[in-house]
C-alpha cells in the first residue's frame, strides 16, 4: 500500500523533487486605500497631443495663472471646436461621420482663476467673430437697402390690389413673395459665442448662425439654465441633444419655425463641484443623454499652493497662438458647407481597435464602465472629433487635403482615456453622498463576518447578507465600484464559463489586507 502523501503524489506528477518544496506565489501587491469621500490621483492632460503653437500656449497659460494644465487644454479644444463647428466633419468608415463640435465642462473651485484662463484663449475668437462682420458689414448693407425697396412695393402692389385687377392681385402676390425671400435670406451678424444661452435662444441662434454657435462661460449657469430656470423647472433639452449630434433641429413656435439641418453646437465650461451634486439630482439630464454628452475635467486644486511670482506667457506665445487661432476660425467660416476629413488606414485600425477596447467594459456584469454606459458609449466617437480638431490644429493652412495620420488617432485616444478617467471621477462626485454612505454599510457588513468573507466575498454575498439594504443584486454594483475605486477591494477574474452552460458566477472580490488590521473600521471608512 502506498504511504505517499497527496502532496507528494501532486509533486510526482508535476516532476517536482520531493525535497524541494514549490516556490510560493509572490502576493499581489496592494496600493494604499484612499478614504471614502477622496479620489485617486487623476492623470493630468496630455497637452504634448497639441501642435506647438496650441501645447505652448496652454503651458504657459497654465503656468502663469498657476491653474491646472487641464483646464488650459480644455477651453484649447473648445475654441478649436469653436472654429471648426458645422465646418469640418471626419468620415470613420462608411456612413459613420462625426461632426467636429464638442462638450467640454471642467470643474474647479471658486477662486482658482478660471475667468483669467478663459479670456487668454476666447480672445482671438471675439476678434475673428468682429473681423467677419466686418467683411460680411457690406453685404447686409446692400441686403437692408433691397429689403427697404421690396418693402415700398409691396406696400404699392398691396394698395394696386384693392382695385380687384387680376394682374394688381397677381403683382401683390409676386412682391409679397420677394419681400419675404428678402427677409429670410438676410445675413444676420455674425455671432460665433454665446454665454449662458435659454433653450429658445440657442435654437434661434442656430438657425440665424447657419447652424453654428459656441456657448463658452467661466461660470456653471448654462446647467441652471437647461434645467428650467426660465421654463418653470422643466428642462428643455433639444437643441443641446440635436446640436451636439448634428440631427435635424427643428422647433415650431406660434408665429414662426426654425429649422436647422446639421446643428453644430460647442460648449465649453467651468462648473463648481457642487454643480455635479445639483445636475446629479436632475435625472432627466441623464436619462435623455445630456450628461453623456459632455466631456468632464476634474483636475486638481492648486488653491493654497500657488506660487506669487509665475512665469508670465511671453509676448510671442501669446501672439503665437492669437494669430494662428484667428486665422483657423476665418479660413473656415469661409466654406458653405462642411469638408469631410477621412482617416488614413493606420488611424481607421486604431480607432477600430479602441472601439475593441472599450466594449467589454459596457457589459453589465462586471464591466469597468457598466455605470457609465451611456458616456462611454460616445467615447469613441469623441475621440474621432478630437482627432479631427488636432488634425486642424497642426495643418492650418491645407488640412482640408490631407489624412488625418495615425500618429494623431493615437494622440486623440489618449486623450479621449483621459477623459475617461475624469468622467469616472465626475459621475462618481454625482452620485457620492448616498452611495458613500452605502459603501461604509458594506464595509461594516465586512467587518462583522469570519474571516474567510474578510479575505474575499462574492457580490450575492452581500446581496444575500444585506437585502434590508439592497432589494436587488444589482444595486450593490455601483457601490462596490466605488469601494474598488477607492481600493478597499479588488476584483477578481472571472471564472472561466462552463460548456455546459449555467448561470454565471457572482462576481467575486479580494479585500485590502489593511482593511481590518484596526480594530476600529471608522478610521478606515473615512
Amino acid at each position: 500500500m502506498s504511504t505517499r502523501t497527496k502532496a507528494e503524489t501532486i509533486a510526482d506528477d508535476a516532476g517536482i523533487p520531493h525535497d524541494t518544496p514549490p516556490e510560493p506565489a509572490e502576493p499581489e501587491s496592494w496600493e494604499d486605500m484612499v478614504p471614502l469621500g477622496s479620489r485617486r490621483n487623476l492623470p493630468a492632460f496630455p497637452a504634448e497631443a497639441f501642435a506647438p503653437w496650441l501645447g505652448d500656449m496652454v503651458t504657459a497659460v497654465a503656468e502663469e495663472t498657476q491653474t491646472p494644465v487641464d483646464i488650459s487644454s480644455s477651453l484649447a479644444l473648445g475654441a478649436l471646436a469653436t472654429a471648426a463647428g458645422g465646418k469640418v466633419v471626419v468620415r470613420v468608415r462608411g456612413s459613420w461621420v462625426e461632426p467636429t463640435n464638442l462638450f467640454i465642462a471642467a470643474v474647479a473651485e471658486p477662486g482658482t482663476r478660471k475667468s483669467a484662463v478663459f479670456r487668454a484663449f476666447t480672445t482671438p475668437l471675439y476678434t475673428a467673430e468682429k473681423a467677419l462682420n466686418a467683411e460680411s458689414k457690406e453685404r447686409r448693407r446692400e441686403a437692408e437697402i433691397l429689403r427697404i425697396k421690396l418693402e415700398e412695393a409691396d406696400k404699392d402692389a398691396r394698395a394696386k390690389a384693392k382695385t380687384g385687377s387680376t394682374t394688381a392681385l397677381a403683382e401683390a402676390v409676386d412682391a409679397a413673395g420677394a419681400l419675404e425671400k428678402a427677409e429670410a435670406e438676410m445675413p444676420a451678424e455674425v455671432q460665433l459665442i454665446a454665454k449662458n444661452v435659454t433653450p429658445e435662444e440657442c435654437s434661434s441662434l442656430l438657425a440665424e448662425q447657419g447652424g453654428r454657435l459656441s456657448a463658452l462661460s467661466a461660470e456653471g449657469d448654462l446647467f441652471d439654465i437647461i434645467c428650467g430656470r426660465y421654463s418653470n423647472g422643466v428642462p428643455a433639452l433639444s437643441p443641446f441633444l440635436e446640436g451636439h449630434a448634428g440631427d435635424v433641429l427643428k422647433i415650431n413656435r406660434r408665429g414662426r419655425s426654425e429649422y436647422v439641418e446639421a446643428p453644430a453646437l460647442t460648449i465649453g465650461v467651468c462648473i463648481q463641484p457642487t454643480v455635479l451634486t445639483f445636475i446629479a439630482e436632475k435625472p432627466r439630464l441623464r436619462g435623455q443623454g445630456l450628461l453623456a454628452r459632455f466631456l468632464y475635467s476634474v483636475p486638481d486644486d492648486y488653491v493654497g499652493y500657488r506660487k506669487s511670482e509665475p512665469d508670465l506667457v511671453s509676448d510671442e506665445v501669446r501672439k503665437d497662438y492669437e494669430t494662428k487661432m484667428k486665422a483657423l476660425v476665418m479660413s473656415l467660416a469661409a466654406w458653405d458647407s462642411p469638408f469631410t476629413l477621412n482617416l488614413a488606414e493606420g488611424a481607421r485600425k486604431l480607432v477600430i481597435e479602441f472601439m475593441d477596447e472599450i466594449e467589454p467594459k459596457l457589459r453589465s456584469n462586471g464591466g469597468e464602465l457598466q455605470n457609465l454606459r451611456d458616456w462611454a458609449s460616445k467615447l469613441t466617437g469623441a475621440a474621432v472629433r478630437i482627432a479631427g480638431l488636432l488634425h486642424l490644429a497642426q495643418h492650418l493652412e491645407d488640412g482640408y487635403q490631407g489624412e488625418i495620420t495615425e500618429d494623431t488617432m493615437r494622440s486623440a485616444i489618449g486623450v479621449g482615456r483621459y477623459y475617461a478617467e475624469h468622467a469616472m471621477a465626475a459621475f462618481g462626485s454625482m452620485r457620492e453622498a448616498p452611495s458613500l454612505d452605502l459603501a461604509r454599510q458594506v464595509v461594516a457588513w465586512l467587518g462583522k463576518q469570519p474571516q474567510e468573507k474578510r479575505d474575499s466575498f462574492t457580490q450575492r454575498d452581500v446581496h444575500r447578507g444585506m437585502q434590508s439594504t439592497f432589494a436587488a443584486a444589482a444595486d450593490i454594483a455601483p457601490i462596490l465600484t466605488t469601494l474598488e475605486a477607492h481600493g478597499y477591494i479588488r476584483r477578481l477574474p472571472a471564472p472561466a464559463r462552463s460548456p455546459k452552460g449555467g448561470r454565471a458566477k457572482s462576481p467575486e472580490f479580494a479585500v485590502h489586507i489593511d482593511l481590518f488590521k484596526t480594530a476600529d473600521t471608522n478610521d478606515t471608512t473615512g
